[in-house]
C-alpha cells in the first residue's frame, strides 16, 4: 500500500475514521508507525493511536520500535504504553531486553515507563524481571553507601578511595550480592543481555526507580509470590532486599485476601 508522507493531523483523521468503522485505517497506522523515514512526531501519533485501538496486528511493529537505534526515547515510551494496552505477554521478554540496554544510559524515563507496563502485562516472567530490577537497584544503593563514611569529627560524608576502586573492579562474591547471576557484574545483563552498570547521572534516580520496581512488582499480584520465593531460595541477598521482598509478598497477599470481600 503506497502512503504519502503523513502528518500528525492525518494520523488523527485515520484514527477517527477507524473509530467510525473504517478498519482499513488500522493497516495504514501500522505502516506509519513502522516507517523510520517518517517524521518522529507522526510515528508517535500513530503508535499512540495503535495503543488506543489495542489490536494485536500492531504487535510486531511495536516490538520492532523497541529495538531501533535512536537516542531519543519518547517513541519507545509510546510503544511500551501501547504494548501494555494490547496486553500480549509475548512482549515481556523484549521489554526485559530493552531494560538491559537502557542500563547503559543515565536517562531513567524509559525504565520508569517499562516497569509499570510489565506490571500491567503480568505473569511470572514479568515478575522475574521486576525482582531482578529490585536486586539491581539494591546493588547500586549498597555500593553507593559503601563508598562513603561520615567523618568522626565533622560528620561530613567522606569518600573511601580504596573501597571505591575495589567496587569499580569487583571480585567474584557469592551469588546475589554483586549481580543477579553469580557471574560477576559485567559478565551478563541483569535482565538477560550483556551490559555493565549504568553511568552516573546528574541526578541519582536509583531510589525513584527502585520504588517504581517495588510498586510494579506488587501490581503483578499472586504470580509474583512464587517467583519471589524461588529467588530467595536461589540467591544470598542483602537483608534490606530480603525485607523489601517480604513486604511485597505481604502486600500482595493482603490485596488478594481482601478482593473477594470487596467484590461482595
Amino acid at each position: 500500500m503506497a502512503l504519502t508522507m503523513a502528518s500528525c493531523t492525518s494520523v488523527d483523521q485515520m484514527y477517527t475514521a477507524y473509530q467510525k468503522g473504517d478498519e482499513s485505517q488500522l493497516g495504514r497506522l501500522v505502516q506509519i508507525a513502522g516507517r523510520p523515514d517518517y517524521p518522529y512526531a507522526t510515528r508517535k501519533s500513530a503508535v499512540r493511536a495503535l495503543g488506543e485501538i489495542g489490536s494485536n496486528e500492531a504487535l510486531t511493529v511495536l516490538l520492532g520500535i523497541l529495538h531501533e537505534f535512536d537516542r531519543r526515547t519518547s517513541l519507545k515510551e509510546e510503544a511500551l504504553v501501547a504494548l501494555g494496552r494490547i496486553g500480549d505477554r509475548s512482549a515481556v521478554a523484549p521489554i526485559g531486553r530493552l531494560l538491559d540496554r537502557s542500563l547503559t544510559e543515565p536517562n531513567a524515563d524509559l525504565r520508569m515507563t517499562a516497569m509499570p507496563v510489565l506490571s500491567q502485562l503480568g505473569g511470572p516472567e514479568a515478575a522475574e524481571i521486576l525482582v531482578n530490577a529490585l536486586m539491581y537497584y539494591d546493588v547500586l544503593m549498597t555500593r553507593a553507601e559503601q563508598k562513603t563514611y561520615r567523618g568522626v569529627f565533622t560528620g561530613d560524608e567522606q569518600e573511601i578511595p580504596t573501597l571505591r576502586d575495589t567496587l569499580r573492579q569487583p571480585g567474584t562474591p557469592r551469588p546475589g550480592i554483586n549481580d543477579l547471576t553469580g557471574r560477576g557484574a559485567s559478565d551478563g545483563g541483569f535482565f538477560g543481555s550483556d551490559v555493565d552498570f549504568m553511568p552516573a547521572a546528574a541526578v541519582d534516580t536509583t531510589p525513584k526507580e527502585r520504588d517504581m520496581a517495588h510498586e510494579s512488582l506488587v501490581g503483578v499480584g499472586s504470580p509474583a509470590v512464587q517467583v519471589i520465593q524461588d529467588f530467595l531460595d536461589s540467591y544470598d541477598t542483602t537483608t534490606t532486599l530480603r525485607q523489601e521482598l517480604a513486604v511485597i509478598v505481604g502486600r500482595i497477599q493482603e490485596t488478594e485476601s481482601a478482593t473477594p470481600a470487596d467484590a461482595g
